[in-house]
């Protein structure tokens, strides 16, 4: 088992999202806070190769993104600053890099080439079902009150916080003497995968700070990547690393992310 890193991303902003897609795109949401401005950017998820970047639209803060379908994101905005509901959607295409239709209605879901947007008249829901690439309604369906969702298939893995007495338990004996002189703060995310154990923690360095520090373990010991995700921190960070498909994604700090691929 390898790991190959693929390429490092960052633009000093910080991230508040990565959205692969698929279609071998990354969508990385990154937002000013001071200045109430939000980026959009895609790069090819093997490369890094900039597809397009700094994205914005007339209201460049109070605006998201709802869903990806193929080449197509959807974004919204919202009703007002303070609340979290959303308001519209916006169909962009990430080829054209155009507009392709606006709706004030709110999109429920996107599959088999439609996008289905919801109404309230009269406390009556009422789902519109349109063309995702043109925006133009192929039917309506009357339902009293939906709140029908679609699920999908999940590609992702998410880290599982585990004690540091999990932690050492499930250690294997060649990495645990690698590892015994840290002093480890708090608890540790970890995923299973393929054959490999995932570790992400923070271990406080000789200046009395925490090191935030990732670990890919093979089963029989052997560290197969090791990175140091952030330096000198007084808090402990949240999660820092997830998985699509075969693909690991790296957070460092705020701002910057790494790509690799799991062989």
């Amino acid at each position: 088992m390898k790991i190959k890193k693929l390429f490092n991303y960052n633009r000093g902003r910080q991230i508040f999202r990565l959205l692969p897609t698929d279609t071998d795109k990354l969508i990385i949401e990154e937002r000013d806070r001071e200045k109430k401005e939000a980026f959009f950017s895609c790069v090819n998820i093997l490369t890094g190769k900039k597809v397009f970047t700094d994205l914005q639209f007339e209201e460049k803060y109070w605006i998201g993104i709802k869903d990806i379908y193929k080449d197509v994101i959807f974004f919204h905005r919202f009703e007002r600053p303070d609340l979290p509901n959303h308001k519209g959607v916006i169909a962009y295409d990430i080829i054209s890099q155009t507009i392709l239709w606006e709706n004030p209605n709110n999109l429920l879901f996107v599959n088999d080439d439609n996008a289905i947007l919801i109404i309230n008249e009269f406390g009556i829901s009422k789902q519109i079902v349109v063309n995702y690439l043109t925006g133009e309604v192929q039917n309506k369906v009357l339902i009293q009150n939906s709140n029908e969702t679609l699920e999908k298939f999940n590609p992702y893995t998410y880290s599982n916080k585990i004690s540091k007495q999990e932690f050492e338990n499930i250690l294997h004996h060649k990495f645990k003497r690698k590892i015994e002189k840290f002093v480890i703060k708090d608890d540790i995310n970890f995923i299973k995968k393929d054959g490999l154990d995932l570790y992400s923690f923070h271990k406080v360095n000789n200046k009395g700070k925490f090191d935030n520090v990732f670990y890919a373990v093979s089963i029989e010991g052997k560290i197969i990547l090791q990175e140091t995700l952030n330096k000198n921190i007084d808090k402990i960070e949240p999660e820092s690393f997830f998985i699509k498909d075969k693909l690991l994604f790296l957070l460092f700090g705020q701002s910057g992310f790494g790509v690799y691929k799991i062989i």
